[in-house]
């Protein structure tokens, strides 16, 4: 049942249309104008309004406009005395939902409420379901933009997970071969920035590769274990530097299964590669040193055992020669002084297997090196005279110093450098340099001789192994054994018929070096 507000001037009409629509069931209360219209809105729950055009003061057509502007929704039936179509189209834009024609005829007034309450709970079923589509669709956004803020926010910490990532290079692309993700390890390796990378062909970047760029460019064609490829190519940095990288690709597939494009991760491999390198020259070192110190132990048994009846023939030789002072032939003397020269070279020999046998004393102490060198050159003058070879000196004014064993130092210099002597037996030029590098002292021997043969050059540094006729093949050995304690290294450089080059690189001393007086010329020379 509805509760039916009827408005009109005309007393008897509301009386009727009361009494109609109260025998029907339906409640029913009336005003006479706009204005107690009005009052009663204010005053009563409404659902249906019956209302007459003509009204004293203002009309039914602005009463009807008051309702339209009201939060709930009063649905209107206007009466008016004739039909007027221009009148008709102006209470349908103001909101009339029904309209009757005086006399107002009881069927026509029940069907019009009837009609005007179905008008009204339809409205209302459309106001609750644009309620409810209005409440899903603010629920909705606030699903949608909590879904963004963790999708963002997953793609941010995804972002920095592949920043952080700086040790490997993650690089996607598309089918089409073009970079869509470049991380900060990527940049770091290959020296592009991402905003440089990101659309140009990942082929940029190869200079060599394990497959053929036409199957990397459908990477469907290659052998996939497990969903990934793996191999090793040559690459290329933003400044054309190549280098070797380790490269494992994974497909990325779509929700259907289709291949959106392919995720790589790369290694550059030079440093391992060094490490690798470094590891072997260790152990080749370890082993040479193994192999050494094992013949060292042997000569110096069996040194040991000559040396002491060497000392015994050494002394019956002297008294031999003593003996034979007086009255012998020069012959026989001759031959005795041979005797004690073979016996002299004999343990001159056993001393210098012992020598080479014993473990180097590392008794450290700051030593100028220009000083080992000047020295070692005053020992060997004689034979430097002798062999007519012209020295020339390079050395740094202020003498580089180095925490070393003097002695040991001094005799490995001199076995070079007497090996640069005799690489000259009929003269030429020595020339030295000593100077100060990155943390080490560099010792240069350079001699113009004869030079050295590849074949040769591989077993220098070999104990006993020697082309001279007199010589046991110990300088060399000797020489980096004693670099090789100080954590240094040696490095020759020789051509057959070209002469050598030798440079020895020593720690230098940790602490700041003395200012020292000696100032060598830089081109001083000695003579034969």
């Amino acid at each position: 049942m509805a509760r039916v507000l009827l408005v009109d001037d005309e007393p008897n009409l509301r009386w009727t249309m009361t009494e109609i629509l109260t025998r029907h069931g339906h409640e029913a209360c009336s005003a006479a104008d706009f204005e107690s219209a009005v009052a009663v809105l204010g005053q009563e729950e409404i659902d249906v309004a019956v209302i007459d055009v003509i009204l004293p003061g203002k009309g039914g057509i602005d009463l009807l406009k008051s309702l339209r502007n009201r939060a709930d929704y009063i649905p209107a039936v206007m009466i008016t005395g004739k039909p007027d179509l221009a009148l008709m189209g102006e209470m349908l834009q103001a909101g009339a939902c029904d309209f009757m024609t005086k006399p107002v005829l009881k069927e026509a007034l029940l069907a019009a409420v009837s009609r005007a309450m179905e008008v009204k709970r339809l409205v209302g079923e459309k106001r609750k379901l644009e309620e409810e589509v209005r409440r899903h669709a603010e629920q909705l956004e606030t699903l949608v933009q909590e879904r963004t803020r963790e999708l963002a926010e997953a793609h941010a910490f995804l972002n920095l997970v592949l920043d952080s990532c700086t040790e490997y290079g993650i690089v996607a692309i598309n089918t089409e071969g073009r970079i869509t993700l470049f991380n900060r390890g990527a940049e770091s390796i290959f020296g592009s920035s991402q905003k440089q990378a990101v659309g140009s062909p990942v082929f940029g970047f190869f200079v060599e590769c394990v497959p053929d760029q036409s199957s990397l460019n459908n990477p469907g064609q290659l052998s996939w274990s497990n969903g990934h490829y793996s191999f090793e190519a040559k690459l290329r940095r933003a400044d054309d530097a190549a280098f070797v990288g380790a490269i494992t690709a994974t497909m990325i597939r779509g929700s259907d299964g289709g291949i959106l494009g392919y995720l790589g991760i790369v290694r550059d491999l030079t440093a391992t590669r060094e490490r690798e390198r470094a590891m072997e020259d260790l152990g080749e070192r370890l082993a040479n040193a193994e192999r050494i110190a094992e013949l060292g132990r042997v000569a110096a048994q069996v040194a040991h055992e000559i040396k002491n009846p060497l000392a015994g023939l050494q002394l019956y030789a002297s008294h031999l020669r003593s003996k034979l002072a007086v009255g012998e032939s020069a012959s026989c003397l001759e031959l005795a002084d041979k005797t004690v020269k073979t016996i002299d070279y004999l343990s001159e020999t056993v001393e210098r297997v012992l020598d080479f046998a014993r473990p180097v004393a590392l008794d450290r102490k700051p030593v100028e090196l220009n000083r080992i060198v000047t020295e070692a050159l005053q020992i060997l003058e004689p034979q430097i005279i002798a062999s007519r070879v012209e020295v020339e000196l390079h050395l740094r004014p202020r003498g580089p110093v180095g925490m070393l064993n003097e002695a040991a130092i001094r005799s490995a210099v001199i076995n070079l450098l007497l090996n640069a002597v005799q690489a000259m037996p009929e003269g030429g030029r020595l020339t030295v340099t000593t100077d100060e590098r990155e943390g080490s002292l560099l010792l240069e021997i350079t001699d113009g001789g004869r030079g050295i043969g590849a074949a040769r050059m591989e077993r220098l540094f070999e104990p006993f192994f020697t082309t001279k006729s007199r010589g046991l093949g110990l300088g060399l050995p000797y020489a980096k054994k004693v670099i090789d304690e100080h954590r240094g290294a040696i490095e020759i450089q020789s051509a057959e018929g070209h002469g050598t080059r030798v440079e020895i690189r020593l720690p230098a001393e940790e602490r700041k070096a003395e200012e020292y007086n000696y100032v060598a010329s830089s081109t001083q020379g000695a003579r034969s």
